[in-house]
C-alpha cells in the first residue's frame, strides 16, 4: 500500500506483479476491492496498479470536493501514472468516464485504454433515465432511500442491506460522482484524435442494459468496433479468468 498526496485528497494505491504496467480504474462508489478476483490473474504478466479514487474508502478528501469532479478524478490518474509510469488501462463504468476526460488532456500517460461499459448518458435508450432523480433523493432524504432507488434502477429490488463501511462511499457517489457522471459530455473530436488507443468494451450478457447500450453508442460515434467481454457489467468479478484472458487478447490487439 502506497499513498500519494494530491490537491484536496490523499490517494491510496497498491502495486503487484511484474511486467507492463496495467492500471485498473473502478467506477461509481466502488474502490479497488472490486478487482480482488482478477488482480492476481493479471499480475501473472503485468505490474497491476489498483487504487481507491478520491473520496472513497482509503483515499479521504481534505475538505469539500471541488467544482469539477470528473476533472479532479482524471487529474488524479495523471498524478498516479506520473508515479508508476505509462500504462495500459482497464476502466470500469464511471471509471471509463474518468478516462475519457483523462486521455484528452494526458494522452502520453497511456497506451491502450479499455473502456468497459462507459455510462455516457447522451447514448441512453429512450426512457432509460425516467426513474427517480437519485442525487436529489440523496440530498432530501439521505443515503438509505437513494441507495434503495439506485438498487431498484439496477434491477435489484428489494435492495440488500447497506454495509455501514460503504455508506461514506455512497454519500460521495450520490452527492458528487453520480451527478457529474450523468452530466458528462465527451469531446468526440478530441477523442478521435487522441494518440491513445481507445477500446470500447461491452458485456456479452448485458445486452439491453443501460451501460451496454451507452457503450455501443460511444463506440459508433468514435468509429470503433465494440469489443465483447465475458459476463455483464461486472464481468471482471463474476468471470475473472475468462475476463482476464479476453483483456490480454484486446491489449495485444487480437
Amino acid at each position: 500500500m502506497t499513498t500519494l498526496a494530491v490537491p484536496g485528497a490523499t490517494i491510496t494505491y497498491d502495486v503487484t506483479g511484474s511486467g507492463p504496467v496495467l492500471l485498473l480504474v473502478p467506477g461509481g462508489p466502488a474502490d479497488s476491492t472490486v478487482f480482488t478476483s482478477i488482480r492476481p490473474l493479471l499480475a501473472e504478466d503485468h505490474t497491476v496498479v489498483t487504487y481507491d479514487p478520491r473520496g472513497l474508502s482509503r483515499s479521504p478528501l481534505e475538505g469539500e470536493p471541488g467544482p469539477d469532479t470528473i476533472r479532479e478524478h482524471a487529474d488524479d490518474v495523471h498524478r498516479l501514472l506520473t508515479d508508476v509510469g505509462p500504462a495500459d488501462v482497464l476502466a470500469s463504468s464511471g471509471g471509463a468516464i474518468t478516462m475519457l476526460d483523462h486521455v484528452v488532456r494526458y494522452p502520453g500517460d497511456v497506451r491502450t485504454v479499455v473502456l468497459h461499459e462507459p455510462p455516457v448518458t447522451r447514448y441512453a435508450p429512450t426512457g432509460a433515465l425516467d426513474g427517480p432523480d437519485i442525487p436529489a433523493l440523496y440530498r432530501e432524504h439521505g443515503v438509505g432511500p437513494a441507495f434503495a432507488a439506485f438498487m431498484a434502477t439496477l434491477g435489484i429490488d428489494p435492495a440488500p442491506p447497506l454495509d455501514p463501511r460503504g455508506e461514506g462511499n455512497f454519500a460521495y457517489f450520490f452527492g458528487h460522482l453520480m451527478p457529474a457522471t450523468g452530466a458528462y459530455e465527451p469531446d468526440l473530436d478530441a477523442l478521435r484524435a487522441t494518440s491513445a488507443r481507445l477500446v470500447v468494451a461491452v458485456g456479452e450478457k448485458s445486452a439491453g442494459q443501460l451501460a451496454h447500450e451507452t457503450g455501443l453508442g460511444l463506440a459508433a460515434d468514435l468509429d470503433r468496433k465494440p469489443e465483447f467481454f465475458p459476463g455483464d457489467h461486472g464481468g471482471f468479478m463474476a468471470e475473472p479468468e475468462a475476463f482476464a484472458a479476453r483483456l490480454r487478447e484486446v491489449l495485444e490487439g487480437r
